[in-house]
């Protein structure tokens, strides 16, 4: 069953995010051939209270692929680029809806 893995921040740092850390996490993405979905700055929050100013979500095979991308030392390597460019990380890993 394919599985998202969500990220909702506020980017307080977009020239690291976007120059240093994303093309190096895109690199990452590779072996686990997940389909980015969505890479959105322009969020619009129509229910509750957020922050959050960028969305991101990739889908992925399984969850089991999600987290092996997510816990590679590739990524992991990189991971503190994007946690020190934002405030208020949060990332969710969801199944698809099957009914």
């Amino acid at each position: 069953m394919a599985a998202y893995l969500i990220f909702t921040h506020k980017v307080t740092d977009a020239d690291t995010l976007n120059n240093d850390y994303l093309p190096k996490a895109v690199e990452t993405l590779g072996p686990y051939a997940p389909e980015i979905l969505i890479v959105d700055e322009n969020v619009e929050v129509i229910e509750g209270d957020s922050g959050d100013t960028r969305t991101v979500m990739l889908k992925f095979k399984d969850r089991d692929e999600a987290r092996r991308w997510y816990n590679s030392p590739e990524y992991q390597a990189i991971v503190g680029l994007r946690l020190n460019s934002i405030e208020g990380a949060r990332a969710v890993l969801c199944d698809e809806f099957e009914d």
